[in-house]
């Protein structure tokens, strides 16, 4: 009954975290690149970064937690029983919650810095951060398919 739960929150706790990583890539980014100037496509990021930010980092603990209890229960923690699903799993996991907890703030610190020489061309910034979220996004697909194709095979 436990790995059940352990499950059913791991699955509900990734489709809520990469759900959100989806709609902000798909969704949220080209309304900031239609937005009519600089300050509003900041205000608008913040906005929504800063209300999914608190929400994803939720989701990874609780992917961590039922996560480390699923390997127990499966794998009993022994790294040479790993499979190759599971390993893309955590190597993700492991770039998601640096980004999250640790790297954000010094890549927005660097991206929003604005030089007193240099005006800063949001419309560049956000079209990288966009591009960088998918391929993120496309990291998280693979790691899915990794953890479906080697869970049923």
């Amino acid at each position: 009954m436990l790995y059940i739960t352990a499950l059913i929150i791991h699955v509900i706790s990734i489709v809520i975290w990469i759900g959100g990583v989806a709609f902000v890539t798909m969704i949220t980014f080209p309304m900031i690149q239609r937005a009519d100037n600089s300050l509003e496509q900041v205000l608008m990021f913040q906005g929504v970064e800063h209300k999914f930010s608190k929400i994803a980092k939720i989701m990874v603990i609780l992917v961590l937690l039922s996560g480390l209890y699923l390997i127990k229960d499966k794998y009993d923690f022994r790294i040479s029983n790993l499979n190759f699903g599971v390993w893309v799993m955590i190597v993700l996991w492991t770039v998601y919650a640096s980004l999250l907890f640790f790297l954000e703030k010094l890549i927005f610190k660097k991206l929003f810095s604005r030089p007193s020489e240099k005006q800063l061309d949001t419309r560049q910034v956000f079209f990288t951060l966009q591009v960088f979220h998918w391929f993120v996004l496309s990291l998280s697909f693979f790691a899915i398919a990794a953890g479906i194709w080697t869970a049923h095979y």
